[in-house]
């Protein structure tokens, strides 16, 4: 259809998105640089990277790989190195993502959202241990940087970085805890809920409390500030279930800049008097951390909430079992998911118009399982993202056999999932 993306060009522009954000957000890590270690003490673009490699299909993971280590070339803070060593840092930097990345998408259960949130985390606190060496070893070796001044920086900023970025990300790419387009009532809820956390967030980090402890003779300043904190985080939440998982990042996001804005004001009911130089960033950092986590579980909660069937509070149906004959191109459906509900008849039963609906990146591998069945009696179990009625892509794990019916013509009897590999979103 003329003025839709080519394939090439639709991973073409994703591509160049996907190095936008990995470039900004280590833009903004750069401003968290410590001058005595020369990394910065967080680094989002981890997180951008695992996000990325969590999405993209396995086969542009070179691709992916290559990008993010020119951009990485490009953020180095060392100029005055030799090209080869920071390059050799820029590479080094990558394939903890990637074994997060790969380790959660080979080993997680489909359905199982708590599971995959599960092997998210272990897996990121587990190799991000692994990175910190690597990097602590690599420092000491090229710098004679002590272990211990860099061990334990790298591996907070990199389990801090992965944790919010990938979270914030995939909540944006995936809506799925809300399903049903967003009344005028709901959109001015949201946006109220938005302006509130605008401005008590940016109340509270200015340090403004002060005024009331002052006002009322109150002497507990630090504790108030402290106690002041959860409110943002209690609208992010609600604007989390107002919106939907894209409200919940834009809130997060929103937090987040405006944290990291006062934090680097030295700023914020964290600068207190007793720390050291740092201290109140790492708490800052902790800050996110924790608010993203919650997120996370609160998005698993919701979609199994939704998953229940209103009337008998059961589990909703998440099979559809389909026919297919190969002679004769007819498909049949014996009954449907959810997410096929609002697709006319017409559109079910013609193999073209399915395919229509198939992601870009995953046509391939479809065509595969339909057409090229030589003299196999077991298709392989194959995902791919499916576009609703609402715009939504939703990951479909497909598997069946090939049958020989009456009339001696192969037929596929097939099984479609909702997976579970976009829980983060």
């Amino acid at each position: 259809m003329k003025g839709k993306l080519s394939p090439f060009m639709y991973q073409s522009v994703s591509f160049a998105i996907w190095m936008l954000i990995y470039y900004l957000s280590g833009l903004v890590s750069l401003q968290f640089d410590d001058p005595s270690l020369d990394f910065s003490i967080v680094w989002f673009p981890a997180g951008v990277a695992t996000a990325a490699f969590l999405c993209a299909p396995w086969r542009q993971w070179p691709a992916f790989l290559l990008g993010f280590v020119v951009v990485n070339l490009f953020l180095s803070t060392n100029p005055a190195e030799s090209f080869l060593l920071n390059l050799l840092f820029a590479v080094l930097s990558m394939p903890s993502t990637m074994a997060i990345a790969w380790i959660v998408r080979r080993f997680s259960r489909e359905g199982d959202d708590l599971h995959q949130i599960m092997m998210w985390l272990v897996a990121t606190v587990l190799i991000s241990v692994v990175d910190a060496l690597v990097l602590s070893s690599g420092l000491r070796f090229f710098r004679n940087e002590a272990f211990s001044s860099t061990f334990w920086p790298g591996l907070i900023a990199d389990v801090t970085g992965i944790l919010f970025a990938t979270t914030v990300i995939m909540g944006f790419l995936n809506n799925h805890l809300r399903t049903e387009t967003m009344h005028r009532n709901v959109m001015i809820a949201g946006c109220f809920v938005w302006v509130l956390l605008v401005l008590i967030t940016a109340w509270i980090f200015s340090d403004s409390v002060k005024y009331i402890t002052d006002a009322f003779y109150l002497h507990r300043y630090d504790i108030l500030r402290f106690a002041a904190a959860c409110i943002p985080i209690m609208l992010t939440v609600a604007l989390a279930i107002i919106w939907g998982n894209r409200g919940g990042s834009f809130a997060l996001l929103t937090l987040g800049a405006i944290v990291i804005w006062f934090s680097m004001q030295k700023m914020g009911p964290f600068f207190i008097k007793g720390l050291k130089t740092g201290e109140p960033l790492l708490i800052a950092q902790c800050y996110l951390t924790a608010t993203a986590l919650l997120m996370v579980f609160i998005r698993v909660l919701t979609r199994g909430a939704q998953r229940l069937d209103n009337r008998t509070g059961v589990q909703s149906a998440r099979d559809a079992i389909y026919q297919l004959n190969l002679t004769t191109g007819e498909l049949y459906w014996d009954h449907t998911l959810d997410v096929l509900d609002d697709i006319t008849i017409g559109e079910l039963t013609d193999k073209d118009k399915m395919l229509a609906r198939i992601h870009p990146d995953d046509r391939e591998k479809f065509q595969r399982q339909w057409n090229d069945i030589g003299h196999v009696h077991q298709l392989p179990t194959i995902s791919f993202r499916f576009k609703d009625n609402h715009g939504r892509w939703v990951t479909i794990t497909d598997s069946g056999n090939v049958l020989i019916n009456n009339q001696s013509q192969p037929v596929i009897v097939g099984n479609w999932r909702i997976s579970g590999t976009t829980t983060f979103g």
